[in-house]
């Protein structure tokens, strides 16, 4: 219990550190108020913001868009992904291609996405998808490849193929690459949801950020509230990957040797 109770204080005193900090920068004038609100405001911001329905509405619209692209991308990452794995010369024809891809940004694109879809959800679904397959994939390839010859082998000598196979053997060989590549692809997923927001006029965080920001120097601090909004909710969503990639994977080998005191994959 001492244990728990110390690793939650050293980020809880971090944490207040950071706030006094930026209370007494701003009040001593370090920056203007068109610059940097106070801490105080920013907070007193927020704590009107969250019994508004305008913030739970643009919460809500932000993980709709992030949970259907992340959805997206892992099915289509771990389907192609696979077919990739499992064929020499289709993952040495397509890894140039990925390489590439992989290095756009995705924002690159989001003129383009705006100008065929316009700023709705659609825009916002196909930017995330776009941006969190190619990091997804690569992880999946990876996850296959990295399958012990001796599993597979056993599996071909038993009969087992097609999707019994792919559910069976492949997935869980793959799986802690596969969580792994989910837990950092959630937390691209949201930048890139708050971004065509923002960028892209669809609705949700970032559309109240850039709301505020043109509302004038008064509503700073409720444009500071809603970024501190979009970091929670990316704390929440990695913290929540990472408690079910621990609670998910306590299976494996890797989560044994960590409990053991041994090294973690």
């Amino acid at each position: 219990m001492i244990r728990y109770a110390r690793s939650a204080l050293a980020p809880l005193t971090t944490l207040l550190i950071v706030l006094a900090v930026w209370q007494a920068v701003t009040v001593a004038g370090l920056f203007r108020p068109d610059q940097f609100p106070t801490m105080s405001d920013t907070l007193a911001a927020l704590g009107a913001a969250l019994g508004t329905a305008a913030l739970w509405g643009a919460v809500g619209a932000t993980l709709q868009g992030w949970a259907i692209g992340l959805v997206i991308a892992a099915v289509l990452a771990i389907v192609i992904g696979t077919a990739l794995a499992s064929h020499d010369i289709a993952f040495r024809s397509a890894a140039t291609v990925i390489e590439i891809f992989k290095a756009i940004p995705a924002i690159a694109i989001l003129p383009l996405v705006i100008l065929v879809l316009g700023s709705t959800l659609e825009m916002k679904v196909f930017l995330i998808a776009f941006g969190a397959f190619w990091p997804l994939v690569i992880q999946v390839v990876y996850g296959v490849r990295s399958m012990d010859p001796t599993v597979g082998d056993t599996a071909r000598a038993l009969g087992v193929r097609g999707v019994r196979r792919f559910t069976s053997v492949t997935l869980p060989s793959a799986s802690p690459y596969i969580a792994t590549g989910l837990r950092i692809a959630s937390a691209s997923a949201l930048i890139l949801a708050v971004v065509a927001e923002l960028v892209g006029g669809a609705e949700g965080i970032g559309r109240r950020i850039l709301f505020a920001r043109n509302a004038g120097v008064t509503s700073y601090p409720t444009m500071y509230a809603y970024i501190l909004v979009a970091g929670f909710l990316g704390i929440l969503l990695t913290g929540a990957f990472f408690l079910l990639e621990r609670k998910g994977m306590h299976w494996h080998e890797s989560r044994r040797g960590a409990r053991a005191g041994g090294p973690a994959r």
